[in-house]
């Protein structure tokens, strides 16, 4: 029999076993085996998901390096009471302003006020990194590594100490918010391009603080305290952690508020504690160092000794709380009849949503509850509280809080649908329901949940207001119309993000769907915030048809949630037009920069553009269905009379074009002096290249995969719709009856030819009315 790993080994294998498992729950799979031979693994789902994570990784860090850098800044501006910032603040002075406000406070050591600053900040960030983690946990569930540990043949002081060593060093979140605070304190204390190693450093000290009375306190409340206890003690310990969170961040907004008063007025023996000597060292320089360094290990040597003590003593009786598992059944109350009010609420399904969330008082919570705190909070602690007026006067700022309220909602809510049937999601296909209904049934409760917030918000708005403004009361209904939209998006990303039968807590959701999530719902508020209607309804149709494009999407991969190596078959779908529409437009706007100042006829930039981008994008396409052997690629042949249908379709819409042309706006005259090569330029671009490029997407790719899954002219609206809103506002209701045209051509006929044909001849009679007039 092998003898047991020694103290220390024992420690390493196990820290390295925690990191291993946070990069396979990551997405990343780069682990390597050295000449070991074993079963090729079953091959997983190929969804390119580290891609996404590593493209919204580096964003992330940089917003959260750019928060503490500002945090700093405003601190020294403020309470150093520097004169050409102190006004403004550090965001709102410009960096030509502050470039020697920075260089001056890199020469010289932080004041008094100012490490008394950092201290409370760096206080405020540790508690963030305590109780966050405890709060997004699961208390009420037993703990299987801890039960798990016990039985390694081990010493049980080691697999405490490598327990707390790897929740040091696995806290993704603590990283986050102490690491850019530490480096830019390193940093603006002139240690260069070491800021970063010694604020990772510094960071892992209070880490380590932080996992021990992280492990003193889950491994106590679950020997001590009941699951149904535990559940509403984590719903209030994740509310507990958004107030030092949204204040630790809110030194660097604003010239005042209690934050910074309270940062002013810290007291002298803060100084001493941790994080007020852990501030002393990083801005000490030379053998002043010494001291703050020793005071700083002594105590946290101690503070550590002393945590392992209560540990023991916690686990002197055992792992396994009284409470966790009953081994008799309680007797069941009888079950009061329920009233007509309840049951009429709804269906089944939605009922069913409801009793599961009044029961989870911390999914409660999450969900209605912390939408509120965190908009409050922000509100808050950056000072825009006492700029409700602006709020309420504002029809934009207000459309937008409102909307953010709703979304924010449906990603604590309608996001989760699919992750909180946990291990009972079998249990959905053995509804007399398909699990798609199932899935549209709780889209569409959230959404009315999430829209009382809003409802509410500009009912008081409105009545606030002395006279009726048509203006709000638009923006107000656009951001009203986004909420069902949205709650259907967060559904559909909910089925490609959830994991529900995974067991770590943190694995059950991806981050990088939710960091999806959230940059749509900032560009649609981006679209409430613009002056143009036509912007605003154009956006209002793309998002609609991303909803559709999406919750296909999520259609094709419900009937593969319980294999986790299979996958749908590969077919034409609306998001591949999505992304081909988005990969033609990008494509083309990039050949516009190049041909710049390289071709002197704009007409020819324009078109050489436009088909360059357009033959890229189908060969591109075309690729990708050819090495995925996707079915139902549109073609051009083997239609039935695509000639009779394209004849027809051109007639009728380039009537209506001549009308709407006339009604609308005068005819355009031919430039004069115009090239020979301008006709020729022109007729081959409205001629030739937009029908076939903009069928091909349109038609073939849109329409094409949304009529898999919706009737003809539900499929032909939409992509007639998108269609129109690429256009030019002018022109978006001729658009719009071409689309019309050429998606009636193309379902009928089945064949790409027919459409270009009505989009060609359309074209043809409008350039020749406009240019004989």
């Amino acid at each position: 029999m092998p003898a047991p790993p020694g103290a220390w080994r024992a420690v390493w294998l196990l820290t390295r076993l925690r990191l291993q498992r946070l990069l396979n729950v990551s997405g990343k799979g780069f682990s390597f085996k050295k000449g070991a031979t074993s079963r090729a693994a079953t091959p997983g789902k190929k969804r390119g998901r580290w891609l996404l994570g590593a493209l919204l990784l580096l964003p992330m860090l940089f917003s959260s390096g750019n928060i503490a850098r500002h945090n700093l800044l405003n601190m020294h501006c403020l309470l150093d009471q520097v004169a050409v910032c102190q006004a403004k603040g550090s965001m709102n002075a410009g960096e030509r302003v502050l470039a020697p406000v920075i260089a001056h406070l890199i020469e010289q050591p932080f004041s008094t006020a100012l490490a008394g600053a950092l201290t409370l900040q760096l206080a405020l960030l540790w508690l963030v990194s305590l109780l966050l983690p405890l709060g997004m946990g699961e208390l009420s569930k037993p703990d299987w590594d801890l039960e798990w540990l016990v039985t390694l043949p081990v010493d049980k002081g080691t697999l405490l100490w490598a327990r707390v060593l790897e929740r040091t060093l696995v806290n993704p979140l603590g990283l986050l918010v102490l690491w850019p605070c530490t480096t830019m304190i390193a940093w603006y204390s002139n240690q260069g391009w070491f800021a970063p190693l010694s604020g990772l450093l510094a960071c892992l000290l209070l880490l380590a603080l932080a996992a021990m009375l992280r492990t003193l306190v889950d491994t106590g409340l679950r020997l001590s305290l009941s699951p149904a206890q535990l559940g509403n003690l984590q719903a209030l310990l994740s509310v507990a952690g958004l107030f030092p969170m949204y204040m630790g961040m809110s030194f660097g907004m604003g010239t005042g508020g209690f934050a910074h008063a309270w940062a002013a007025a810290m007291p002298a023996w803060s100084a001493w504690t941790p994080p007020g000597l852990l501030v002393s060292l990083l801005n000490a320089k030379g053998a002043a160092a010494a001291l703050p360094a020793a005071l700083l290990l002594a105590q946290c040597l101690c503070l550590m000794l002393l945590g392992m003590a209560l540990l023991r003593r916690q686990l002197r009786h055992g792992v396994v709380g009284a409470g966790q598992r009953e081994a008799s059944r309680k007797p069941v109350p009888a079950a009061p009849p329920a009233g007509r009010w309840r049951a009429g609420i709804g269906t089944v399904i939605q009922r069913r949503e409801l009793s599961l969330l009044l029961r989870d008082r911390n999914f409660l919570v999450q969900t209605l509850l912390m939408p509120l705190l965190i908009l409050g909070g922000q509100a808050l602690f950056s000072g825009q509280a006492r700029d409700l007026h602006e709020l309420l006067s504002s029809p934009a700022l207000l459309a937008s809080t409102g909307f953010f309220l709703g979304t924010y909602v449906l990603m604590m809510s309608a996001f989760q649908t699919l992750n909180k049937e946990g291990g009972a999601l079998w249990l959905l296909y053995t509804f007399p329901v398909s699990v798609e209904q199932a899935l549209r049934q709780k889209a569409q409760l959230w959404a009315a949940l999430a829209l009382l917030y809003p409802v509410i918000l500009f009912g008081a708005a409105l009545a606030w207001q002395d006279a009726w403004r048509w203006d709000m009361a638009g923006l107000m209904l656009l951001a009203l119309a986004g909420i069902p939209l949205y709650s259907l998006i967060a559904v559909a990303l909910g089925v490609f993000a959830s994991d529900p039968l995974a067991t770590e807590a943190t694995s059950k959701i991806r981050p990088a769907y939710t960091y999806l999530y959230l940059l749509l719902t900032g560009l649609y508020i981006a679209a409430l915030a613009a002056g143009s209607l036509a912007q605003q309804l154009a956006f209002v149709v793309l998002t609609a048809a991303l909803a559709v494009a999406l919750w296909q999407k999520a259609r094709d991969e419900i009937p593969y949630l319980l294999d986790p190596a299979a996958s749908p078959p590969a077919r034409v779908s609306a998001s591949d037009g999505l992304i081909a529409a988005m990969l033609f437009f990008t494509l083309q706007t990039l050949a516009l920069l190049l041909l710049k100042g390289k071709v002197a006829e704009p007409l020819a930039q324009v078109a050489i553009a436009f088909g360059g981008a357009g033959a890229l994008t189908y060969a591109l396409v075309r690729l990708v269905y050819w090495r995925s052997k996707t079915a139902g690629v549109p073609r051009m042949a083997h239609g039935k009379h695509p000639w009779r249908w394209g004849t027809a379709g051109a007639a009728i819409s380039a009537l209506c074009g001549i009308a709407c042309t006339l009604m609308l706006q005068p005819p355009a005259a031919a430039p004069a002096g115009a090239s020979p090569w301008t006709g020729l330029w022109l007729l081959g671009l409205t001629v030739l290249a937009a029908p076939l490029c903009e069928e091909f997407i349109f038609r073939g790719l849109i329409q094409g995969g949304l009529r898999r899954s919706l009737p003809a002219w539900q499929a032909i609206g939409i992509a007639a719709a998108l269609f129109a809103v690429v256009h030019p506002p002018a022109s978006m209701l001729p658009v719009f009856v071409l689309g019309l045209c050429t998606g009636l051509a193309y379902e009928r006929s089945g064949s790409l030819l027919a459409p270009m044909l009505v989009h060609a001849g359309y074209n043809a009679v409008i350039l020749a009315f406009q240019l004989g007039k």
